[in-house]
């Protein structure tokens, strides 16, 4: 389900119902059907998870409603698909469709919902919200701030979190812990989405907006500050990576001439995250990802808005609540773990090797500059 069928969550809901089957919502999805939805199992696609890559697999039947969602390597070979959308044009745009349905959501759903019967079985909705249940709950463990504390998080630790910084699931779960039920949100392309789409529970209410389609990097800062300015009364907050922030970082200027009390949570792990993990599933070590961050608080400071530096897990939530806090622009610099691993909805054995081989090469390179220093 997409952004077109954020009219029709309701007829969707009970089509669901009718047929037994569970809802993949894309990101711009989400906030629609994150929220009291007992069908939903997440995104798909490389923002996405197990039961929702399984979801795809296992389906008699792909019904895409105002969705145009772009990874083609996440469809079924095998499911026939029947897409509606109020565009013509992308009916069949990312993959063979069976039957396109030309319309609004909204009607062309209330139509098919009379037009179903009840399906009985539900063997397969319950085994993959099962699925689903499973893995959030293996990643709550990854968004306490006290995992590494923890026996399995120390072994963990030591292979992908030796420095011990906060990991990014803490920051983005306890941001939408805190957030107003009523806050608008903007993501930065790249890793920012992958914590929100994966640790922030949307509630009725709050709204998202990001570079979905254009995939534009830096984008969350000046959203936030369009956002704020065009609803003064609403809490809005950006997810900002480290390299999109500092990219368009004069624009918190703006914010603070205008005294936008926009809510800025820089995901700081010095590296253009994304390219990082891209480079890795390909095979290849990190290379030209590293990013030599100033103070970013201080940088906030300076130029008139609130800064905060978090850089001790257990200071997480109080740090965040006193940025909500705060009457005005506020900077949130939290060192996060450069190494956290993401694992797509729907790896492949060549991703996995290749992500293996690069780990591999990064480390004998590491051991190799530490040579070359002595």
């Amino acid at each position: 389900m997409g952004l077109g069928a954020h009219h029709a969550r309701s007829e969707v809901l009970s089509l669901a119902e009718k047929l037994s089957a569970p809802i993949v919502s894309t990101i711009k999805g989400k906030q629609t059907f994150d929220w009291d939805n007992p069908y939903n199992v997440g995104q798909n696609g490389l923002i996405g998870n197990p039961a929702a890559a399984d979801a795809f697999d296992e389906a008699d039947l792909l019904l895409m409603i105002g969705s145009d969602f772009p990874y083609r390597d996440w469809f079924s070979e095998d499911a026939p698909v029947i897409q509606v959308d109020l565009v013509a044009e992308h009916i069949g745009r990312r993959a063979p469709v069976t039957l396109g349905l030309v319309g609004d959501a909204k009607s062309t759903v209330a139509e098919l919902n009379g037009l179903v019967a009840q399906k009985t079985d539900r063997s397969h909705l319950d085994k993959i919200t099962a699925k689903y249940e499973r893995w959030r709950d293996r990643q709550a463990r990854l968004a306490d701030p006290s995992h590494d504390d923890h026996l399995v998080g120390q072994v963990r630790a030591v292979l992908d979190n030796p420095e011990h910084s906060i990991r990014p699931e803490a920051v983005a779960a306890i941001v939408g812990r805190l957030a107003d039920d009523d806050a608008i949100f903007a993501t930065d392309t790249g890793m920012s989405t992958v914590w929100f789409s994966r640790f922030v529970d949307m509630r009725d209410g709050q709204r998202l907006i990001g570079s979905f389609n254009l995939g534009s990097m830096a984008n969350a800062m000046p959203q936030t500050i369009g956002a704020q300015a065009s609803f003064p009364g609403r809490q809005v907050i950006g997810f900002c990576g480290d390299g999109g922030f500092t990219m368009l970082l004069g624009d918190l200027i703006t914010a603070v001439s205008y005294d936008l009390p926009v809510k800025l949570i820089v995901f700081d792990n010095k590296r253009l995250g994304m390219v990082k993990l891209q480079q890795e599933d390909a095979g290849l070590p990190e290379f030209g990802t590293v990013l030599k961050n100033p103070n970013l608080a201080d940088v906030a400071t300076a130029m008139g808005a609130h800064g905060i530096r978090i850089t001790d897990p257990a200071e997480l939530e109080s740090g965040i609540k006193a940025a909500f806090a705060h009457d005005g622009p506020v900077v949130v610099d939290v060192l996060t773990n450069p190494d956290e691993i993401i694992i797509p909805s729907h790896p492949t054995l060549g991703e996995a090797w290749g992500f293996a081989i690069a780990k591999m090469k990064e480390v004998v390179r590491s051991r190799g500059d530490e040579g070359d220093d002595d």
